[in-house]
């Protein structure tokens, strides 16, 4: 039997207030990068040549999970940072990678503002263990020069070196040639993009917080224009889309197949009435959304693997 109606009437009653966006969905769901910085300071460990610095310029710069005793605004110098690099264990999944960033040389004019993390020497060896796990999609470690940023009013020209990761052109999930590189096309994997590590579009907003948070004075155009590209994406077309996959979710449920079909009316409501509750359940999990406008545009079925709260590692 075809319910269309019904599956109308249950869309309005129980999923038209999940898929509208409200304020906090077009907000950025960030911790307070002010509390975060402020709590690394140790004035208990001393200071040491055999400490390492790590630069942050992607999601370290908000989420630091690996212990450090000071931290430094600051720069370094030759390269880009660039959503050149598909996402596959954090942001994505192999079947509909999300995007990340990673740097691209350039000239020695050009600068990265980034977080510089000081590790203390008893714990530099497990903290490069835990950077090579976390970044082991594509990224290799390297060692450049690091430039602390000057205070108001006082000149600073402390500089050193300090270990960063970078995802090079020769890596298998590279994605900054030809229309790889586009803005409009990396915002759209963005847009449709979640992970065990949570959802794309907020790895791009945290960052964009990040910086304007801890780099006021600069203009990042590359972030600048994908989140513009992201959320007018979001805004423009995410409701409709949504409301349309739902729709047809739901008329699926509301189908009798042949073995449906052949239950009685008791057992067949209380079928359809389980699918409803685990549909609602579904919808309630980190990367639903996601899930749906993948599918209601490409016709991409993704597991839930994304939707697994618990497996957010980055």
């Amino acid at each position: 039997m075809s319910c269309d109606l019904n599956a109308q009437t249950l869309y309005n009653e129980k999923f038209a207030k999940l898929v509208d966006l409200d304020e906090a969905e077009l907000s950025t769901k960030c911790m307070d990068i002010t509390k975060a910085h402020d709590e690394i300071h140790n004035p208990s460990v001393e200071f040491t040549s055999e400490d390492i610095w790590i630069f942050g310029y992607g999601s370290l710069m908000w989420k630091i999970d690996f212990p450090c005793i000071d931290w430094q605004r600051g720069y370094i110098c030759g390269y880009l940072r660039r959503f050149y690099q598909h996402s596959i264990d954090h942001r994505g999944v192999r079947a509909k990678p999300g995007r990340v960033v990673t740097l691209t040389p350039a000239s020695a004019l050009d600068r990265v503002y980034g977080v510089a993390y000081r590790v203390a020497a008893k714990d530099r060896d497990s903290v490069i263990r835990h950077l090579d796990f976390r970044e082991k999609n594509g990224y290799e470690r390297c060692t450049v020069t690091f430039h602390v940023c000057q205070e108001e009013g006082k000149s600073s020209n402390t500089s050193f070196d300090i270990v960063i990761y970078i995802a090079t052109r020769e890596n298998e999930s590279w994605a900054g040639d030809g229309a790889d590189s586009r803005i409009e096309n990396i915002a759209e994997q963005i847009f449709t993009s979640a992970g065990p590590s949570g959802r794309n579009r907020e790895y791009l907003f945290n960052l964009v917080k990040s910086m304007n948070h801890l780099f006021p004075g600069v203009k990042d155009e590359h972030l600048v224009s994908l989140e513009a590209a992201v959320r007018q994406r979001i805004e423009k077309d995410e409701v409709l889309l949504l409301e349309v996959a739902v729709k047809k979710e739901l008329e699926r449920i509301l189908t009798c197949d042949e073995k449906e079909c052949k239950m009685n009316e008791e057992a067949r409501r209380g079928l359809v009435q389980t699918k409803i509750d685990h549909l609602l359940k579904f919808c309630g999990k980190t990367g639903w959304r996601e899930y749906f406008l993948a599918k209601e545009l490409y016709g991409i079925h993704i597991l839930s693997l994304w939707c697994d709260e618990d497996r957010r590692t980055s």
